[in-house]
C-alpha cells in the first residue's frame, strides 16, 4: 500500500520584486524631477524602468500576490503599474497641461491615502513606503497645478520625497529577500 501526501507548493513573495520595480522607477523619476542629473539620457531609461520594471513585473507580481490571497500587496502594486504605464503612454502621445497633470496626480493621492490607511495593518516598512509615496504624489500634484508661479519648487520637493521613498522601497526589497532567504528576520521591517 502507497501513501499518497498532498502538499501545496509553497510560493515565493513577490513583494520585494515590486519592491524593486518602485525603487527603480521612482528613483530615477525623482533624480529627474530634483535637477540632480539633467542629461537627455536619463529620459530614455526612466520610461523603458517605468514601463518594464514599474508596469509590467508589478502587474505580473499583482496578479501572484491575488493568487497568495494578499489583497493589499495586489491592490498597491496593480495601482503601480497602471501608474507607471498610464504616466509613460501620457508623456508619449499629446502634450498633457499642467491643470490636467496635477489633476492626475492629485488622483493617485487619493489613492495612496487610502493605501495608507490600509498599510497601517502592515509592516512599519511598508507603512512608510506607502506614506512617502503618497507625500510624493501629493507634492507632484501641486508643482504641477502651481507651475505657473513656481515652476520648479514644490515638483522638486516632490523629487526629494520621492528620492527618500526609493530608499525606502529599496530597503522594503533587500529585508524582503535576506529575511526570506535566511528564514528569519535579518533586516527589520518593523512588524505592527
Amino acid at each position: 500500500m502507497s501513501e499518497t501526501t498532498t502538499t501545496e507548493a509553497r510560493l515565493g513573495d513577490p513583494a520585494p520584486l515590486g519592491l524593486a520595480g518602485l525603487a527603480m522607477s521612482l528613483g530615477l523619476l525623482s533624480f529627474h524631477n530634483t535637477g540632480l542629473i539633467k542629461e537627455a539620457g536619463l529620459t530614455g531609461l526612466t520610461a523603458a524602468t517605468a514601463v518594464v520594471f514599474g508596469g509590467v513585473v508589478s502587474l505580473l507580481m499583482s496578479m501572484w500576490e491575488y493568487r497568495r490571497g494578499n489583497t493589499f500587496n495586489a491592490t498597491f502594486f496593480g495601482a503601480l503599474s497602471a501608474f507607471w504605464l498610464t504616466t509613460y503612454w501620457a508623456h508619449t502621445g499629446t502634450a498633457v497641461d499642467y491643470k490636467s497633470t496635477g489633476l492626475y496626480f492629485l488622483g493617485w493621492t487619493v489613492i495612496g491615502v487610502y493605501l495608507t490607511l490600509a498599510a497601517l495593518k502592515t509592516s512599519g516598512a511598508t507603512l512608510l513606503t506607502t506614506a512617502g509615496l503618497t507625500v510624493t504624489w501629493l507634492f507632484l500634484a501641486l508643482g504641477q497645478f502651481q507651475n505657473s508661479t513656481d515652476p520648479d519648487g514644490l515638483t522638486k520637493v516632490g523629487g526629494w520625497l520621492g528620492l527618500v521613498t526609493a530608499a525606502l522601497a529599496f530597503y522594503g526589497s533587500c529585508a524582503g529577500v535576506a529575511n526570506e532567504t535566511h528564514g528569519k528576520p535579518i533586516l527589520p521591517t518593523w512588524p505592527r
